[in-house]
């Protein structure tokens, strides 16, 4: 049996793809992973085999037109990922989930040779149901998954994971994992981030208390979300019970979801940006569509510029717009 695993996009190795490896490899496959994010990977390749299987991955609803490729070469594949849910797809074939597929746990590295982390949930779904939100609807409520030991792939690759839940203090034995981390010595990334709204300082406590990193892990950071300006109390108030308990504001960024709300203005989101600033955290906005505007204010606060140039300065000497930008999309700079 001949099984080919398409990796449409993102950047950390596909937690989905791995399980379908170990799956398919344990019952005697020839399983070939190809990172197919450039358009022309999709395409058969010189040698390739009759596949008797196709997968293919996407977590991003911009990957929409590899999705179409994929679906019109091989027109049995079996496409999966938050990238085709938004894009208001489902799976090419029936079950929505690896495990109604019947794929286990089990999780195959080898396609991923440079990779030293560990990757897995500890949690699944989510508390909330945020409307510009897929997770509740994919994951539905939360549910316990794998326990740290679970995720750690053992000897000889380092304790640092990195935990792709949603909503890691949602579960009821959250400070099991914790205990975890904090007795085997773990660095941990908490990737989708943690959701300050709802620290107290219990879970701020215990934040503070682990090898929190970046997904290199070689940053203290954690990560956290600002998505709606009525949440300004209740997200500082998280803020400061983790400053409380000896996080430092430099070790946080704060992602600001910006062009969702009808009504949003410049000065709605440079509100935002300033009070992160003052505080000490580091604001990262995330365009909910891709203008020139708002991907122009977004590099504007990554890159740092705002700590020195107005906003009026950056628009008129780094962000002139050519002809036909606005309604592509495009920007100046984009390379």
């Amino acid at each position: 049996m001949r099984v080919l695993l398409l990796h449409l996009d993102g950047r950390l190795p596909n937690l989905a793809l791995m399980r379908l490896a170990a799956h398919y490899r344990g019952r005697g496959a020839e399983v070939t992973l190809r990172r197919a994010d450039n358009p022309r990977l999709i395409e058969p390749q010189l040698g390739d085999p009759k596949w008797d299987h196709v997968f293919a991955s996407a977590i991003f609803e911009r990957t929409q037109p590899n999705i179409e490729r994929v679906r019109q070469i091989y027109p049995d594949a079996v496409i999966g990922g938050t990238g085709v849910n938004l894009a208001g797809g489902l799976l090419r074939r029936a079950g929505a989930t690896l495990e109604e597929l019947g794929i286990g746990p089990e999780v195959d590295y080898s396609d991923y040779p440079t990779w030293r982390q560990s990757l897995g949930f500890t949690q699944r779904g989510c508390r909330l149901r945020c409307s510009f939100c897929v997770v509740p609807t994919k994951e539905g409520p939360v549910r316990e998954a794998w326990s740290i030991r679970e995720i750690w792939r053992g000897e000889p690759w380092p304790r640092e994971v990195i935990l792709l839940d949603n909503d890691f203090f949602g579960q009821p034995r959250w400070a099991d994992r914790i205990a975890e981390l904090v007795a085997g010595g773990f660095k941990v990334n908490f990737n989708q981030g943690i959701n300050a709204r709802m620290l107290t300082d219990e879970t701020a406590a215990a934040l503070a208390s682990v090898e929190y990193r970046n997904d290199h892990m070689v940053k203290r950071k954690l990560h956290t979300a600002w998505d709606n300006r009525k949440d300004e109390r209740r997200l500082f108030a998280g803020l400061e019970a983790l400053v409380r308990h000896g996080v430092k504001p430099g070790h946080i960024t704060v992602y600001m979801l910006i062009g969702y709300w009808p009504g949003e203005t410049h000065d709605d989101r440079d509100y935002r940006r300033r009070q992160l600033r003052d505080f000490g955290c580091d604001p990262y906005p995330m365009p909910f569509v891709r203008t020139p505007e708002l991907i122009g204010f977004q590099r504007w606060v990554i890159w740092g510029y705002d700590r020195n140039v107005s906003w009026s300065e950056w628009t008129r000497s780094r962000w002139q717009a050519r002809p036909g930008d606005l309604a592509t999309g495009a920007l100046p700079f984009d390379q």
